[in-house]
């Protein structure tokens, strides 16, 4: 027997213990119990080793399960397996007083196929229930509602109106991700969150449930002695077994029901003679003493005992620790937040770090500050822990969420679609008012996501969406728990740029420099690029555009109209024409050659000094000149735009 799974075992075998036989009579105070399966599509997905699907062996152990004697009234709801993508499709199958054909038959024709709405079958489940005492709730699935419906808060709900119905939660494989929106109604509760990874842990499982069943389905008895003192009763060692250890926190606690660590030594001995995981730990154990170690979390305690040859013993082994469970929400009482980060510390010094809103911790007696944050928002509180204490801890922020988009007005659709008017290169901050900042407000959070969403403390805000130079803000108002959805309108065009120079494109070696000007109401110089090609965005209005060459005083001027949603291409031609200046023949010359071009008004517009002379000139009428080792030299010439010449210096 495994122990780790004796919780499990435990109460889903209260859960699916039926009667005797069809006919028998129940007593008015017969268990109740409601029995949820999830039938969603994905429950058809296959578990290692043996590749068997999920509701396979769900449906085989069940059925097993509800053919076994108990006094236990069950009832089953399930979901998902009438129809494909139905929210809705949620059933109560067997009322609590059925005969167990209405569970069994039904149970072994479940066909997975639709959403999980796990969240609408706790609620059937709840209300069928009603006020029938004692009951409890099992949900077997493999995944958190996906129906929108929140299950925490009506977990939340039902253990304030219903105390001591406990929803014990079987989790077959489901992410850690989603795992705390469906533990989160075993913790509401008081019942525990089984985490199933593979067909051999959840055939193990539910065999231990079918064990337990048999040996004792539903049974009561009239409190001891030992129960009426506050004195935990440990369970006996099972068949075969020496010993059997159990834990609680504190002497005189009741039993831990999570799992532990387990380990036994030989007295003496450094190499353990036993060990496993769970609640508790048996073992058959010859005569002598032994060390028992448990471990929990960060907490371990220590044990020797004496086993006397021909007896069984139970014993309790107390951890002298504290536990401590954290909820962190927008709102009190409200479900845990999954983007919240949670530390515990004790002074200066962390202990734990969680994330999604919440902790389950087992703690050394202290005291501790609880630390909560989500986006901006931060909440901490101090908690002070005695061992055997069972501690709740619910952190409300205060706190709202912000999801922004931003649109240029045109109409909607996709991130980084331009066409269809969302904008993705787009820029969000949050300011907040500042008295002592010099603009009277201060930047609190900023996102460069196309879709962004921030989390910040009650009150007012201002928002701002700043795309290339075009910018909107906004006021808003953020309330505790609230979703504040806001989709900025940003005035936003798009300019391509790109030049050409005598009469072919521009490369990255002419230095080309784009500067682009507004020239209507408001008169300024708004972007710069260098390169062949440039990109901007930019508000609506009238531009100047000018590309300039850097070694070169060539440059191009064009005046564009930009409106909004829209994409103006535009190409600036630099015209002019590429001389190649060959000296004279006669004339040897070394790298101090000096030249120089003027153009028709005498105006020098080119000098070089070098063995290699080529310029780039506007279409015009120049003259050049050349001097090298005291000899001078100069020549006439035209350039048209485009072309390509060679000019000799004369020979004079």
């Amino acid at each position: 027997m495994r122990p780790r799974l004796l919780q499990f075992a435990a109460a889903l075998a209260a859960i699916v213990g039926i009667v005797c036989n069809a006919t028998s009579a129940m007593s008015d105070d017969a268990p109740t119990a409601m029995l949820i399966v999830d039938s969603s599509g994905s429950m058809w997905a296959r578990l290692p080793p043996n590749n068997k699907a999920k509701i396979d062996i769900v449906r085989d152990k069940l059925a097993a399960l509800l053919q076994t004697p108990s006094q236990t009234r069950v009832g089953l709801v399930a979901f998902g397996h009438r129809r494909r993508g139905d929210c809705n499709d949620v059933q109560l199958i067997a009322s609590p007083d059925s005969p167990r054909d209405a569970l069994i038959g039904p149970i072994a024709k479940l066909n997975p196929r639709g959403p999980g709405p796990v969240t609408a079958a706790l609620k059937i489940a709840i209300d069928t229930i009603d006020t029938a005492r004692p009951a409890q709730i099992v949900i077997v699935g493999d995944g958190a509602d996906n129906c929108q419906q929140d299950t925490c808060a009506v977990a939340t709900d039902f253990a304030k109106t219903a105390p001591g119905v406990a929803i014990q939660v079987i989790g077959i494989g489901i992410p850690a991700s989603d795992r705390p929106r469906i533990a989160c109604a075993a913790q509401a509760t008081g019942g525990h969150y089984y985490d199933v990874a593979d067909e051999n842990g959840l055939n193990a499982a539910l065999d231990e449930a079918t064990k337990l069943a048999i040996l004792s389905p539903g049974a009561r008895s009239t409190p001891s002695a030992a129960a009426k003192s506050k004195e935990p009763v440990a369970p006996p060692p099972p068949s075969g077994a020496t010993l059997r250890v159990s834990a609680s926190l504190a002497k005189g606690g009741a039993l831990l029901k999570a799992p532990l660590r387990w380990r036994i030594f030989k007295a003496g001995e450094k190499t353990a003679a036993g060990q496993t995981t769970g609640p508790d730990i048996s073992a058959k154990l010859l005569p002598g003493s032994y060390d028992i170690e448990a471990e929990l979390g960060s907490i371990m305690a220590r044990q020797q005992i004496t086993v006397a040859n021909g007896t069984a013993e139970s014993i309790v082994l107390p951890l002298d620790a504290a536990h401590l469970r954290v909820n962190v929400s927008a709102a009190k009482g409200g479900a845990p937040s999954p983007t919240a980060t949670l530390t515990v510390a004790s002074g200066n010094a962390p202990v734990a770090i969680a994330r999604n809103g919440g902790a389950d911790l087992y703690l050394p007696p202290a005291d501790y500050t609880v630390t909560a944050e989500d986006g901006i928002a931060r909440a901490s509180q101090t908690v002070t822990l005695a061992a055997g204490d069972d501690t709740p801890v619910d952190i409300a922020l205060g706190s709202g969420r912000v999801e922004l988009s931003a649109t240029n007005g045109v109409a909607n659709g996709k991130p980084g679609d331009q066409a269809n008017g969302l904008v993705d290169d787009v820029i969000y901050t949050i300011f907040e008012d500042d008295p002592e900042s010099p603009d009277g407000r201060r930047e609190v959070a900023r996102s460069h996501a196309a879709e962004a969403t921030f989390t910040l403390p009650s009150g007012t805000y201002y928002v701002s969406a700043r795309s290339g130079a075009a910018e909107v803000r906004e006021r808003i108002g953020v309330g505790i728990g609230e979703t504040v959805k806001k989709m900025l309108v940003l005035a936003v065009a798009h300019l391509e740029l790109s030049a050409v120079v005598a009469g072919a494109p521009a490369t990255e070696e002419q230095g080309v420099v784009f500067r682009v000007d507004r020239i209507d109401a408001n008169k300024e110089r708004v972007a710069r690029a260098v390169g062949p090609k440039a990109a901007f965005s930019l508000p609506p209005g009238r531009y100047r555009i000018t590309a300039s060459l850097a070694a070169s005083p060539l440059l191009a001027v064009q005046e564009v109209t930009l409106e909004a949603g829209k994409t103006a291409t535009t190409t600036l031609k630099i015209d002019g024409g590429f001389v190649r200046f060959k000296p004279p023949s006669t004339v040897a010359y070394a790298s101090d050659a000096y030249w120089e071009v003027l153009n028709a008004k005498g105006v020098p517009v080119w000098r070089k000094t070098g063995t290699d002379a080529k310029a780039l000139l506007a279409p015009g009428h120049y003259k050049v000149r050349f001097d090298a080792q005291s000899k001078k030299r100069e020549t006439e010439f035209d350039v048209r735009a485009g072309e390509t010449k060679e000019v000799e210096i004369g020979q004079g």
